[in-house]
C-alpha cells in the first residue's frame, strides 16, 4: 500500500520550547493548586471553628433563656403558694430551685473561654444561691425545711415581684444575653464570610485544574497529530527503503552473475589472443591487451567490493555476544602478509565483549587496519594504536538527541601514516571516494564506506580526524546496550 507524501509542518514553538512550556505549565498549575488548597484548608478550618462557636453561643443563649424562665417560674409558684397554699405550687417551686445549680454549672462550662461572661456567671451563681443556699442537699418537695424557708422573710422578700434581687438577677441575665447575641451575630457573619471564601477557593482550584487539563489535552492532541504524521512519513520511508533494498538485491544478483559473465569472457579472449598471437603482435597491441587485462581485474575488484557492501544493507541474523579481542586477532591474522612486509606494530587496549554481528566486526577492524598500513609514510615503520573508553552519547559529535544520555563503547584506531586534510573528514566515508590516484595506492575506495555501514548497522557512529603527514584517528562509537 502506498501513502501520500507528507511534510512535517515547521510548528512554533519547537520541541525544546514545547518541553519547557509544558514543564512551566505543570509547575505553575501544581504551585497554584497547592497554594489555593492550603488557603482552602485554612478557610475550611476557620469556618468549622466559627461553626463550633456559633453552636456554643446558641447553647449559651438557650441556657440563659431556660435559666430566666425557671427563675420567673420559681417567683410565680412562690406567690401562688402564698395565695392558694397549693402543694403543687410548692412542688414546682422546689423542682425549679433544685434545677438552678445545674443550669448555672452548665452555663459556667459553656463560657469557660470567655472571661467577662465567666465573671457574670459567678455573680449570677452567688445571687441564685440566696434562694437555694445549699445546692448539694436540697430538701425534698413538701419537706418541713422548705416550708420553713418559705416563711423566711428574706426568702420571701427576694422573690417578691419588683424586688431589687429580681432586678439584679434579670440585669445579669439580660447583660449575658445581649453579649451572647452580639457574639452570635459576629460569629454568624464570620462563618458566612468563610463559607463564601471556601466556595470561591473551590471554584478557583477547579478552574485551574480545568485550564491545566484543557492545555494538556491541546498539547497531547498536537503531539498525537505530529506523531501520526511522523508515523506516515516513517511508513513512506520504510516503503522506499524496502524498495531500495529490493533494487540493491537485484543489482547484487546482476553484479554476481550478469556482469561477471561478460567480464570473464573479456579476460578469457584477451588471454587467448596474447597466448596464440604473441609472436605476431605489435608492441602497441600488447600494451592494449595489458590495459584490457588490468581494467578487467579492476572491474572484478569493483564488483566484489560492491557485493560485499550490498550484503551489509540487509542483516537477517540476530546479534551475538562478540569478544572484540578475538575479532582483532583474526583481523591481524588475515593481514599478516602486509603487516609482515611493512613491519607494522599494533598496540591495543583490552577491548570489551559486545552484542554485534561477528563478520561485520571483522570487516570493520580489517578495513581500518588495512587502511592504516596501506597509507603509511615511506620508510617509516607503521604504528597503529587501538584505544578503548566508555563515553556518554552527548560527547559524540552529531549524536542524535535520543542517544545523548546513553553509554557508548569508544574504540579509537590511530596511526602515524600520511593522514589527510581535515576538509575530507566526511568525504572519505563516501562509497568509491578516493583521495589519491589509483596508481598511487591500490583499492576501490569502498573500505571506509563499509566501515560506516557496519557501524550504522550497530546503531553507532564513526568519525575521522587527521592532518596532512600527521597520521589519522578513527573513532568508533558502539552503544553499550544494543
Amino acid at each position: 500500500m502506498k501513502f501520500a507524501s507528507f511534510k512535517i509542518p515547521d510548528l512554533t514553538p519547537d520541541e525544546r520550547q514545547l518541553e519547557w512550556i509544558t514543564r512551566f505549565m505543570f509547575a505553575l498549575s501544581i504551585s497554584l493548586i497547592v497554594v489555593f488548597s492550603y488557603n482552602n484548608h485554612t478557610v475550611n478550618r476557620e469556618m468549622i471553628n466559627y461553626s463550633d462557636k456559633v453552636d456554643s453561643t446558641q447553647r449559651v443563649l438557650m441556657t440563659l433563656r431556660e435559666l430566666n424562665s425557671v427563675f420567673f417560674e420559681i417567683g410565680y409558684n412562690h406567690r401562688t403558694y402564698h395565695v392558694l397554699k397549693s402543694p403543687a405550687s410548692l412542688q414546682a417551686m422546689d423542682s425549679g430551685i433544685a434545677h438552678l445549680p445545674f443550669l448555672v454549672d452548665g452555663l459556667d462550662s459553656l463560657v469557660k473561654n470567655n472571661e467577662p461572661q465567666k465573671k457574670r456567671v459567678l455573680i449570677l451563681g452567688s445571687l441564685l444561691a440566696e434562694i437555694s443556699p445549699d445546692t448539694s442537699a436540697l430538701p425534698p418537695p413538701g419537706d418541713a425545711a422548705l416550708q420553713a424557708n418559705l416563711k423566711s422573710e428574706k426568702f420571701s422578700e427576694n422573690l417578691r415581684e419588683g424586688s431589687d434581687y429580681i432586678k439584679q438577677v434579670t440585669k445579669v441575665i439580660n447583660e449575658m444575653t445581649s453579649i451572647e447575641s452580639k457574639l452570635m451575630a459576629s460569629r454568624l457573619y464570620s462563618r458566612e464570610n468563610y463559607t463564601s471564601q471556601l466556595f470561591r477557593y473551590n471554584w478557583v482550584v477547579m478552574l485551574i485544574a480545568i485550564v491545566f487539563l484543557v492545555a494538556s489535552f491541546i498539547l497531547l492532541t498536537r503531539e498525537l497529530k505530529r506523531n501520526r504524521l511522523y508515523r506516515i512519513e516513517l511508513e513512506n520511508k520504510i516503503e522506499n527503503l524496502n524498495r531500495s533494498n529490493s533494487e540493491l538485491e537485484q543489482f547484487a544478483y546482476i553484479a554476481s552473475h550478469d556482469l561477471q559473465e561478460p567480464l570473464r569472457k573479456i579476460r578469457s579472449f584477451s588471454e587467448r589472443i596474447a597466448a596464440r598471437h604473441s609472436e605476431g603482435l605489435q608492441p602497441e597491441a600488447e600494451k592494449m591487451l595489458g590495459i584490457i587485462n588490468n581494467s578487467a581485474d579492476r572491474m572484478q575488484l569493483l564488483i566484489s567490493d560492491l557485493l560485499a557492501f550490498s550484503r551489509l544493507v540487509r542483516v537477517m541474523k540476530p546479534m551475538e555476544q562478540v569478544d572484540l579481542n578475538s575479532i582483532l586477532r583474526e583481523a591481524k591474522s588475515n593481514l599478516s602478509l602486509p603487516i609482515s612486509e611493512k613491519k607494522a606494530r599494533i598496540i591495543q587496549d583490552e577491548l570489551p565483549v559486545i552484542s554485534a554481528y561477528p563478520i561485520q566486526m571483522l570487516q570493520l577492524f580489517q578495513n581500518l587496519l588495512a587502511n592504516s598500513i596501506k597509507y603509511a609514510k615511506p620508510d617509516v615503520r607503521p604504528v597503529v594504536k587501538i584505544s578503548y573508553y566508555v563515553v556518554k552519547g552527548q560527547e559524540i559529535p552529531g549524536s542524535m538527541p535520543s542517544h545523548r544520555s546513553l553509554d557508548f563503547h569508544m574504540i579509537q584506531v590511530s596511526d602515524n601514516g600520511i593522514g589527510f586534510s581535515a576538509d575530507y573528514a566526511e568525504k572519505i566515508f563516501v562509497i568509491f571516494q578516493r583521495l589519491h590516484g589509483k596508481n598511487e595506492f591500490e583499492g576501490t575506495g569502498i573500505g571506509l564506506a563499509i566501515c560506516r555501514r557496519v557501524v550504522s548497522n550497530h546503531n553507532g557512529y564513526i568519525t575521522a580526524e587527521s592532518e596532512n603527514n600527521k597520521g589519522a584517528t578513527f573513532s568508533i562509537y558502539l552503544p553499550v546496550e544494543s
